[in-house]
């Protein structure tokens, strides 16, 4: 290995890229190169399953430039607009590949790694007409779910949410079997949207349904309008998760539901467990929100965290007050000593004075 690869690597496994490498190194997914997606989208392509897919459409990575405290690697959560292909006229794609290109041409990556289901996991390539993944396939796309709470909550991938569906979508239009319901109603939608809220900082969930088609976005742009307030929601604790998830619509009727309550338990307790620090800044929280956060802090889920940053948020007092009980709960945050808020009412001061926090 050369100096120059293995600078590379070792960069990747710093921010993270370990987590993901015995799943890539098996087979169970694959990562896209974005800007083969962009190529894709220009040509008015439709995107093709995993199997269909040339070698040119993938990327390892050993290609891979990390820069300061990320990793080059994008999430897809995005809507199937019909039972068997996420996306059959390919508007979904020009969707992503303009976010994609936005990436790609103003940010430090030289380089983007894209996890898209339909490209990364093993399909039935032609179910219609009985066409299914082999038997060596289909362990694999098994093995691949059950690794995508990692690649949805981890703290510094960024997962790129398609909330709304492209215009002139209508529900009365679509195939039978397909899933009509809107995007949070959609238990898999729902489920990867609560796994990037987990530890990400306030620019790694990026709402691309907030995107205009009539605008141009470059990479401060994007990230700007894409994590407008109100486009993502505290952690749930997974008893709060799974209470919300019975309201969800799934393809599969029921049987992916333990499936993805599993994959959210373990995701929320590893990310929230190992955070040592958690950053909610400017997403536009009141006090629904860090009462929520609140909860989660209060159950003694993040024994590691040390910093705390709400700053840019519109909390109250009645969000504050909620905070402030928390932070005095016995053995809830034990290692908090840095909270960052826009006000600092009595009670929140207090709390924090009583713990050595600097506020």
């Amino acid at each position: 290995m050369g100096a120059s690869a293995s600078k590379r690597l070792e960069a990747w496994r710093r921010h993270g890229g370990g987590d993901f490498e015995s799943v890539l190194s098996s087979g169970a997914y694959a990562l896209v190169d974005a800007r083969w997606i962009v190529k894709c989208a220009r040509k008015g392509g439709v995107l093709k399953h995993r199997q269909a897919l040339g070698k040119e459409a993938f990327i390892s990575s050993a290609s891979l430039i990390c820069p300061w405290g990320s990793l080059p690697v994008v999430v897809l959560s995005c809507p199937w607009l019909t039972k068997d292909h996420p996306d059959p006229d390919g508007t979904q794609l020009r969707r992503v590949a303009k976010a994609l290109e936005s990436l790609l041409t103003h940010s430090p990556y030289k380089r983007l790694a894209v996890f898209w289901d339909y490209l990364s996991l093993h399909q039935h390539p032609d179910p219609a007409n009985g066409g299914m993944r082999t038997e060596a396939e289909d362990a694999l796309f098994k093995q691949g779910l059950d690794c995508l709470g990692t690649l949805y909550s981890h703290r510094y991938t960024t997962v790129l949410r398609l909330t709304t569906f492209p215009d002139g979508h209508k529900a009365e239009n679509q195939p039978e079997g397909s899933n009509v319901a809107a995007y949070f109603d959609r238990g898999w939608c729902f489920t990867e949207s609560c796994m990037a809220s987990l530890t990400k900082d306030d620019k790694r969930s990026l709402d691309l349904g907030r995107m205009r088609d009539d605008t141009g976005y470059d990479y401060q742009a994007l990230k700007a309008v894409c994590a407008q307030g109100g486009c993502r929601r505290p952690p749930l604790l997974p008893s709060q998760f799974a209470a919300e998830l019975e309201s969800k619509t799934f393809a599969n009727g029921t049987d992916d539901m333990p499936l993805v309550t599993r994959l959210y338990e373990g995701a929320f307790m590893e990310q929230i467990g190992k955070a040592t620090m958690l950053c909610y800044s400017s997403l536009g929280w009141g006090d629904a929100e860090a009462a929520q956060l609140a909860e989660v802090i209060t159950s003694g889920a993040a024994p590691m965290l040390e910093e705390l940053h709400l700053d840019g948020n519109e909390i109250g007092d009645e969000g504050y007050k909620a905070l402030a009980a928390a932070i005095r709960k016995d053995g809830a945050a034990p290692r908090l000593s840095l909270v960052s808020v826009d006000s600092k009412p009595a009670e929140l001061v207090a709390a924090c004075e009583d713990r050595g926090i600097l506020l």
